[in-house]
Formats: structure tokens, sequence, C-alpha cells
């Protein structure tokens, strides 16, 4: 990596580990993200992130995405090729339902190394943002 490539990546690192730090609740969950998570991802550009409340995490790479969770351990690695993206907008459905919209970026593997990240609002005045994560996701799965 060029300096400037380095300097990026420091930055775009640094960004997701405040922002996941921020939401870890005990000193082992964050020892784990600083330290095991950060040597996983040390020479890996990160083009971007999302973070759940519960400490986990999707880190969007240049042809692949990577799920973490303090949870389990589980460090998954997806190649871009086997991830999908479908999005269900009830709005548009005459069926009632508690939730008004569905974004879900999910991966074709075995049972036990899927990739399942969903996004649900029910309420009609998240839907904008959820948008905003589905369209950042198409973005990264139509990137050349």
């Amino acid at each position: 990596m060029s300096p400037d490539e380095m300097l990026a990546h420091e930055s775009t690192s640094q960004a997701f580990l405040d922002d996941i730090i921020g939401k870890l609740k005990t000193r082992r969950e964050k020892d784990w993200y600083n330290v095991d998570v950060k040597t996983v991802l040390d020479k890996t550009p990160i083009l971007s992130h999302e973070t759940r409340e519960n400490g986990d995490s999707l880190v969007f790479l240049n042809s692949s995405v990577m799920y973490f969770s303090p949870a389990t351990g589980r460090m998954q690695h997806f190649p871009r090729n086997l991830v999908h993206c479908f999005v269900d907008d009830y709005r548009m459905s005459e069926e009632k339902s508690d939730i008004v919209f569905r974004g879900e970026l999910f991966s074709v593997t075995p049972h036990e190394e899927q990739l399942c990240w969903i996004l649900e609002c029910a309420n009609e005045s998240n839907v904008p943002q959820a948008q905003a994560s589905v369209a950042k996701w198409m973005s990264w799965l139509n990137r050349k």
C-alpha cells in the first residue's frame, strides 16, 4: 500500500473500531475486537462497516465481507460472489404486517456458515435509513 492508502486504511479501520467499541459491554469483547479482529484486518482496506448493539458487525472489503460476533468468537469471511441481497417493502402489500420494510444480505453457503444480516423496520420513519444501508450493500455487490 502507498502511504496515502495506508493512512486511509488506518482511518477507516479506526472508525470501525471506534464505532463498535462503544457498543460493547465487556472488557473481554473490547479486547477481542482490539486485538484479534484488528489483527485479522490489519493489512486489509475496509470500505465500510455496519454494527449492531449486541456487538456483531459486518465489514465490507474490496471483494468480500466479514462478519464478526464477539458472543460466539466467530470471524466469517464471505466472497462477494456468494452474497445476495433481498428487499421486501411491505408497505406495498395488501396484507398487514408489523414490519414495513426488510432488507437481507445473505450468503449461499453451508448452514452453519451462512451470513444472514437483516434490517427490519416496524416504523415507516426508519425506512429511509434502511434503504440507505441496502443501497450501500447493492453498490458494494456491484463493484467492478
